[in-house]
């Protein structure tokens, strides 16, 4: 799977884990870093993978947890999220980047940006990081914690079949998510990604501060939304009032919807996300 989407898969150890990532595209071309949304991984960009190469240098990684991206000390924070990024930029003498961030992870995107603002030369928010998820209508953290930890699945196949079915797709290659699952003694397969992460990571997400985060940005941002006519009208009210409050701090931020998209904007119309990354980054 891996050995046809990218050049080369490495692996780098890094404070108390292990991050893999795959490069591909061309060497000497402008880079992006791709950044997936939880409990998926860096596969989660299969469907757009190709038409980025042609353009670009990519480096997609497995955020740690997740897939092949190992945590021994059990430290999952967006602080250590950022951590391993910089030691990853580091490592492939990245001087410069675009971040392409899904849901959970532009959050950990932006947090980069500030921190290494010669680095990062722009963002690509895919309908995330522009709220907190403890603001959301309907969300309770410790139910979602508790319903993804308790997935299981008969089979890879089965998982996959279930994607599809939500996402009304099969762009997705086969085989695809078996690095985001573990098969367990009794044959099932659960998310890879343990319950602390899945707790820690909603948490992170849910009381990070906006303003003081937003408001730190310069570099450009591109937010590219799902559309939210999908939505309930509470949660489209939320969502609309988190954008305008977005770009009330985040000046430079530009704002495109998706028609018909759903959340994960790669999966469900992938060329209409590559074309606006395209028009984005040519400008």
């Amino acid at each position: 799977m891996d050995e046809a989407l990218f050049s080369h898969v490495n692996r780098l150890q890094v404070e108390g884990g292990t991050l893999e990532y795959g490069v591909t595209g061309k060497s000497r071309a402008p880079a992006l870093l791709l950044l997936h949304g939880i409990r998926t991984t860096k596969l989660l960009f299969a469907p757009i993978l190709p038409a980025l190469t042609e353009r670009y240098r990519v480096i997609a990684v497995d955020i740690r947890g997740h897939g092949n991206s190992e945590s021994q000390d059990n430290s999952y924070s967006f602080e250590q999220i950022v951590t391993d990024l910089i030691q990853l930029l580091e490592k492939e003498q990245l001087e410069q980047v675009t971040i392409v961030a899904a849901s959970f992870s532009a959050v950990p995107a932006q947090m980069l940006a500030i921190r290494e603002p010669k680095r990062v030369a722009s963002l690509v928010l895919l309908d995330g990081g522009y709220y907190s998820l403890g603001e959301v209508p309907g969300f309770n953290r410790e139910k979602a914690v508790e319903r993804l930890a308790a997935t299981r699945f008969s089979s890879v196949e089965e998982a996959e079949r279930q994607f599809a079915e939500r996402y009304s797709t099969r762009v997705m290659p086969e085989g695809w998510m078996r690095e985001e699952l573990l098969k367990r003694e009794d044959g099932s397969y659960a998310y890879r990604l343990p319950r602390e992460a899945f707790s820690a990571y909603f948490q992170e997400y849910s009381v990070h501060s906006q303003p003081e985060l937003f408001k730190q940005l310069t570099c450009p941002v591109l937010l590219l939304l799902a559309d939210d006519s999908l939505l309930s009208k509470e949660e489209q009210q939320f969502h609309r009032q988190a954008v305008a409050h977005y770009q009330g701090i985040v000046k430079q931020a530009k704002v495109k919807m998706i028609p018909e998209a759903q959340h994960l904007l790669m999966v469900t119309h992938p060329q209409e996300t590559v074309n606006a990354i395209h028009d984005f980054l040519s400008k």
